[in-house]
């Protein structure tokens, strides 16, 4: 470009006057070159003369071509100088030529504004597919050759097949089909979505950003086409997903929520069967004509020979769900309740009622239906009988179990009065008239069901579940299936009391704020293989990071001596690879605890009545303490907030 906005001088022109007799000639130019052979300017200029041809583009090349310079003229730098020349100004130190730089190898990439630590939407265009470029040498204005410091092959990038994404070849531009992250391994493009359906089709889960490439904020509206994309037919969970992003917005961290859920089917009432005879001690679920039914709770009627044992009722019809993509789910359940009459049982007429043929306990076990021996004690288990311990069969006490004794068999106990600070394991079922009176001492154990009217002070374990019809107090329970108090007063208070299945009672704690802790038994899932997985490949990336740098990959190729390029390119594609692979792990490792977090929303402590300060309810690894008192309420664990919820009944 020119110095100055000066006229021409005098002394820049070769001649600083003419006469009508001089000779007429060209307009005339020299030249001065950069130390690097790389550009030249203007060094003095010579108007033309008389009949001359004036200064041109034609001018400028042939001059050039006279001093030598194998560059091509810069067309900017000719016109600037041509239009400085008419106006009279000096045109001095114009570059009208310039040497070729070497083009040095670069892969293909995507070029435009987004930020790709944040998602995409669909339909979005992203950015533009540059395609790579070879190297190729340059030279300087003396024709020297200049070679290119990188020799290799430059790589290119493309859409990956069924990646998410697509490329618009027509305006040259990259749009997402779906929700999730740019990500670029082994030369692919591809969106990785952030929607994730659960195995069973029943919820979708997404992770949810604050904004999105290019900073605009994320909305479930914006959302929701990506799950139109994929046939997602639920409604949006509006209060759940609203709430994980104003969550997002405020922290600036990515909040993982479920979006939307089908709706779970109603399960079938499977056939069962009644008992028919009235224990009026007994606990059960009254039925409308006044009967106890005993199905749940695994009672041993005693019978005499001739006695009505019971009948089979049909099974009931449930409903059906509805999965995310709509698609009806069938009820499971629902099956017909099958006996094969046993020892002693005969089917009536009817072929759904069956009567004794002896006196004995009954005894329904895989569907044959029995009157088995029984060993009957004539009043209390004491010092007169002595411990009881059978290698086979039933013990049925018409009296109670006292202080210190022990019974122990593979079958059932029967007891007619209570039981008192004894040991007593059962096979089979534990059914106690009374109560369970234990001070602190002895221990029930029953690889199935245990019922009583009551239970104090007692350690009780059962493989199935336990039926308490008035009051539970200060025991310390664990049981596999339900703990339910309800036929009664159904008062559950003090002590640790812990099923796998759920409780359920009338009232929990007392109003004087006796500690009570009730708990759901759970484990996380541990998945140890990918556990060892994913430190396998923790590892192995810290290996790399820690001899090359956790710089970006342009930086640490940048620092990298030529002659080891291809080796640290290598380098450099293992540890996307390997990141790539560990955030596969993790994600499924993630997925499986959010599974179990939802199958634990099945999952409920149950309060009919009332529910009073000093209870605390513990899920899934989180407590919850009760401060004031409540009424008629359901504690369950909400799998998106990951915390102990609780609604009325």
């Amino acid at each position: 470009m020119a110095d100055q906005e000066s006229t021409i001088r005098g002394s820049e022109l070769r001649s600083s006057s003419a006469t009508e007799e001089e000779k007429s000639h060209d307009a005339q130019l020299e030249f001065s070159i950069t130390a690097d052979k790389m550009a030249a300017f203007i060094s003095s200029y010579t108007p033309a003369q008389g009949n001359g041809a004036p200064l041109s583009i034609e001018v400028m090349e042939k001059e050039l071509e006279k001093a030598g310079y194998k560059g091509q003229l810069d067309p900017d730098g000719a016109r600037f100088a041509l239009q400085r020349a008419n106006e009279g100004k000096s045109i001095l130190n114009v570059a009208l030529v310039r040497g070729v730089y070497p083009q040095e190898p670069e892969d293909g990439t995507i070029i435009g504004d987004a930020d790709f630590r944040f998602p995409v939407l669909p339909g979005m265009i992203f950015g533009t597919l540059v395609p790579p470029v070879k190297a190729s040498k340059g030279a300087n204005l003396l024709g020297e050759e200049i070679p290119t410091q990188k020799t290799t092959t430059p790589e290119n990038i493309t859409v990956a097949a069924g990646g998410g994404c697509s490329h618009d070849k027509e305006i040259n531009a990259l749009v997402s089909d779906t929700y999730g992250l740019v990500q670029i391994i082994d030369n692919q493009i591809y969106v990785e979505s952030l929607i994730h359906v659960s195995a069973d089709s029943m919820q979708v889960r997404a992770t949810l950003f604050p904004r999105d490439c290019f900073g605009a904020t994320i909305t479930l509206q914006r959302i929701e086409p990506a799950l139109q994309a994929i046939g997602i037919s639920r409604p949006l969970l509006l209060v759940a997903g609203e709430s994980a992003l104003k969550t997002a917005r405020e922290t600036g961290i990515a909040q993982e929520s479920v979006i939307a859920k089908g709706t779970e089917p109603i399960a079938g009432k499977n056939g069962w069967f009644e008992y028919e005879r009235e224990e009026t001690k007994s606990i059960g679920t009254s039925l409308d004509n006044d009967r106890i039914d005993f199905k749940e709770r695994g009672t041993h009627p005693m019978v005499n020979p001739g006695d009505i044992i019971g009948k089979i009722h049909p099974p009931v019809e449930g409903k059906a769900g509805e999965d995310v993509y709509g698609r009806l789910t069938p009820p499971p359940g629902g099956q017909p309740f099958e006996i094969k009459p046993g020892a002693h049982v005969a089917p009536m007429p009817d072929g759904i009622t069956y009567k004794a043929l002896a006196t004995g306990m009954v005894h329904l076990e895989k569907g044959e239906l029995s009157v088995i021996d029984v060993l009957v004690t004539q009043g209390d288990v004491d010092y007169s009988t002595g411990n009881i311990r059978l290698e086979k069969g039933s013990v049925h006490v018409t009296g109670s179990i006292r202080e210190g004794f022990v019974v122990n068999v593979p079958g059932h106990i029967l007891v007619k009065e209570s039981i008192e600070g004894a040991d007593v394991h059962a096979g089979g079922d534990i059914d106690v008239s009374g109560g369970i009176i234990m001070a602190g001492k002895g221990h029930l154990k029953a690889g199935n069901n245990i019922t009583a009217q009551f239970a104090a002070n007692a350690r009780i374990d059962c493989g199935d579940g336990l039926t308490i019809a008035h009051e539970l107090s200060n025991c310390l329970v664990r049981c596999k299936g339900a703990i339910t108090a309800t036929a009664g007063k159904g008062v559950i208070l003090g002590g640790a009391i812990a099923s796998a299945t759920g409780i359920e009672a009338n009232e929990l704690g007392s109003d004087i704020g006796v500690q009570t802790v009730l708990s759901i038994i759970s484990r996380p899932p541990v998945n140890k293989e990918k556990v060892k997985e994913r430190e396998d490949l923790r590892d192995r990336l810290m290996k790399i990071n820690a001899a090359i740098g956790q710089d970006s990959d342009e930086d640490i190729l940048a620092q990298t001596p030529s002659d080891k390029i291809q080796q640290m390119e290598k380098i450099l594609i293992l540890r996307a690879q390997i990141k790539r692979k560990l955030k596969e792990v993790r994600n499924k490792l993630s997925r499986d605890l959010a599974d179990y977090y939802q199958s634990l929303e099945r999952l409920s402590i149950r309060a009919k009545r009332a529910v009073h300060p000093g209870v605390q309810i513990k899920i899934g690894g989180k407590a919850l303490t009760v401060t004031q008192p409540m009424n008629r309420v359901k504690f369950y664990f909400d799998s998106t907030t990951r915390t102990i919820a609780a609604v009325n009944l």
